[in-house]
């Protein structure tokens, strides 16, 4: 800041109480200066606690805030200025991307011959992972940032795995059911003569007639 005692009027630069009432107050402003600068000034966001960064977001307009790392959080309010002068166009988007540690990529229609006002995004998400809330993240900051004339075709989401070696464990659970049920022939046949023998015996019965009265 200025030295304030060398903006006083010649006659008081002389004077000891009016230098001294000076630079006392000359400290009280550079106190309040640096409190405000911690304040608004957004590169001091490093160090920023958490309750700061939320008010910041606030006074700046974030469209987008929920979901986010406390970095991502302090990325998106330092540049919510130079974005919202951006807004509606390509270059919002990608750097609103960019401040997510996202690898992103507009096609336009024009770009892959297809349907006027239409676009394609293809997003890099191998360093973040993905989720349902990555995912509709990603379909809020399109719809927020987009040109509101162009509509979404398709979101191309990738996902690679950085890594030399993938181990991938399974588990296969079998099992069988028998049901024994008691022996029963059914349905016999043969092809053998059979010769069956039958007898009939029946008692003889003798009937004796004599005159009447002889013996």
């Amino acid at each position: 800041m200025t030295d304030l005692t060398k903006l006083l009027p010649y006659s008081l630069q002389n004077d000891p109480f009016t230098v001294a009432l000076t630079e006392a107050f000359e400290i009280q402003i550079t106190q309040l200066y640096d409190e405000f600068r911690a304040i608004s000034n957004l590169y001091l966001l490093t160090n920023a606690p958490s309750l700061l960064v939320d008010f910041l977001a606030y006074e700046k307009h974030v469209d987008f805030y929920e979901g986010l790392t406390l970095e991502e959080k302090k990325n998106v309010v330092r540049n919510a200025l130079h974005v919202h002068r951006k807004k509606g166009t390509k270059f919002a988007l990608l750097r609103v991307f960019e401040l997510l540690n996202l690898q992103g990529r507009i096609e336009e229609w024009f770009e892959y011959e297809g349907d006027p006002y239409y676009f394609k995004a293809r997003i890099d998400v191998s360093d973040k992972g993905v989720d349902d809330t990555t995912i509709r993240l990603l379909e809020r900051l399109i719809k927020t940032y987009k040109n509101n004339r162009s509509w979404l075709e398709v979101l191309d989401i990738i996902l690679t795995s950085k890594q030399n070696k993938v181990h991938v464990g399974t588990a296969t659970l079998t099992g069988e059911e028998i049901v024994v049920y008691p022996h029963a022939v059914t349905n016999l046949s043969t092809n053998a003569k059979v010769r069956v023998a039958a007898a009939n015996t029946a008692n003889v019965e003798r009937l004796t007639l004599y005159p009447k009265g002889g013996n």
